[in-house]
């Protein structure tokens, strides 16, 4: 299964025998002929007692030197050379490489095989036993082997190689040994595959900018109202604006006018009042001698929690998805922004009723603005999910695992979701005009409504531990082949601990585990 020997081409009448090393062709003579007898190739056996032979593989020791031609006794140096060597149009398709270990990460086209742990040091390149193999590790975040479909969909070998995928991180990183991408092939035979621990999710970021106040900004101080008697019509004093960061504004309602015969009414504080409102932001009411001062403004609405990552969400869905790139998990979902606070209702203002001197303006005094609502906090961030830990990952692909261990880390943790700001309070409301000689006063605003809580972000999906997950591939793992897993990633808290509905879900662990597939558009 995994040794790939000589070819013969096909002819017209019959076969010949080319020592290429490539493929098998089977030839069916013509009738009433007799099947020729085809010699062996001297590339056929297998690899775990077969010498090695110049002319059937190329060469790879850490010794080497990449400008070599890649023969026994001048053998490359790194492992992509190797690949890209025997992967040439009339190459060997096979490696020969030494028990070494190479800080590499390698892509192996289709019908390429690696005959890793041999023994350099022997003139006949053997085997060296399962104690000896060669190591693929090429660090962090890096996938060791991406096995692809090239021009012809033939099987490639893996044999005598260990492939370590380092811890993961950076956050939400996985730790991957070997992808077997869209059309591929491959036999694994004693080797390893070591993968590491995925990394944890970030934490959300609470709603709250560092070094920033922890509420959101207050609302606007309404205006006072202006005094009597020095204008024959005197105007209520203007709306006071908030305008927030996410552009939405609240405004406390103007104060009334003030004249001579009555005061006029204040205006409502905006927005208007949500169903259930504890207040409404009324403007007051003018009068002749008497009015009546603006309501609060209601407060903003509390922003929702994110729900945590894969909540309500059926199998398989919730536990991420596969690309060519590797896996994905989910994030918590962000807290809503609270709602910004109303604005008070303006005072109204009131007429002169002789409190004028006669020498004077004969305008009442006006009434004082609401002020206004403050801001919605911001709602925290989801935390990120927890990477995973696998040791092969087939996306539409072929895959055969004899003799072989594969060991996968533990599954990141969730990350924690952030907490929702607090909202600002709402604006003071304007002070009230008035004749200050004759204790003779028109009527204040109302204050404005305090901004909505943010709501909390969710927490981030536990990273999964899978031997082989696959997306619609043929897998088969051997009686020889063993496996272990590590411990499941515990789903992140929410911003709010007390929130069950908050928490992402726990990462899970199985030997073959189907994912769905993510559609990645091309770069």
């Amino acid at each position: 299964m995994i040794a790939l020997g000589g070819a013969s081409a096909a002819g017209g009448a019959g076969c010949y025998y080319a020592e290429d090393c490539a493929r098998t062709f089977t030839c069916h003579p013509l009738p009433g002929e007799t099947p020729p007898v085809l010699p062996a190739s001297p590339c056929d056996g297998d690899p775990a007692t077969s010498p090695a032979k110049d002319g059937c593989g190329v060469f790879v020791a850490r010794r080497g030197d990449d400008a070599s031609d890649g023969t026994r006794e001048a053998p490359v140096r790194t492992l992509r050379r190797a690949v890209e060597k025997a992967s040439e149009p009339g190459g060997t398709r096979r490696v020969y490489a030494c028990a070494e270990d190479f800080e590499e990460a390698i892509t192996l086209p289709s019908g390429v095989a690696i005959w890793g742990g041999r023994d350099c040091s022997a003139a006949a390149w053997s085997w060296g036993g399962k104690d000896r193999l060669t190591e693929i590790a090429p660090g962090p975040e890096r996938v060791p082997l991406i096995v692809e479909a090239r021009e012809a969909s033939t099987t490639s070998a893996v044999f005598g190689v260990r492939l370590v995928a380092a811890d993961a991180t950076r956050p939400s990183g996985s730790a991957i040994g070997m992808i077997v991408r869209e059309g591929a092939a491959v036999d694994v035979v004693s080797s390893e595959i070591l993968a590491g621990n995925g990394a944890d999710g970030a934490e959300g970021d609470d709603g709250a900018p560092p070094d920033a106040p922890w509420r959101a900004p207050d609302g606007a101080p309404g205006h006072p109202g202006a005094p009597g008697c020095l204008a024959d019509w005197t105007e209520g004093a203007p709306p006071a604006r908030t305008v927030c960061e996410d552009g939405t504004s609240s405004i406390g309602g103007a104060g009334g006018d003030g004249d001579v015969a009555a005061g006029g009414d204040g205006e409502p504080g905006a927005p208007a009042p949500w169903a259930g409102a504890m207040h409404n932001g009324k403007g007051g009411k003018g009068g002749p001698m008497g009015c009546t001062p603006g309501e609060w403004g209601d407060n903003g609405g509390p922003g929702a929690n994110g729900i945590g990552a894969g909540k309500g969400v059926e199998e398989p869905l919730k536990y991420g998805t596969i690309s060519a790139r590797g896996w994905q998990g989910f994030s918590g979902q962000d807290g809503q922004n609270g709602r910004i606070g109303q604005g008070g209702g303006g005072g109204g203002g009131v007429g002169t009723n002789g409190q004028c001197r006669p020498v004077d303006p004969q305008g009442g005094p006006s009434g004082g603005s609401g002020g206004g609502g403050g801001c919605g906090g911001r709602g925290g961030q989801g935390g990120g999910y927890g990477g995973g830990s696998f040791g092969i990952i087939a996306l539409h692909a072929h895959v055969m695992v004899d003799k072989t261990d594969i060991i996968t880390g533990d599954g990141g943790r969730g990350g924690n979701g952030g907490r929702g700001q607090d909202g600002g309070r709402g604006g003071v409301e304007g002070p009230r005009g008035g004749i200050v000689s004759s204790a003779y006063y028109a009527c204040e605003g109302g204050p404005g409504g305090t901004g909505g809580k943010g709501g909390h972000g969710g927490g981030g999906l536990g990273g999964v531990s899978v031997t082989i997950a696959l997306v619609d591939s043929s897998v088969h793992l051997t009686a020889s082949a063993n496996w272990t897993w590590g411990a499941p990633g515990a789903g992140g808290v929410g911003g709010d601990p007390n929130d069950d509905n908050a928490k992402g879900e726990n990462g899970q662990t199985a030997v073959l585990w189907k994912f769905p597939e993510l559609i990645v558009p091309p770069q």
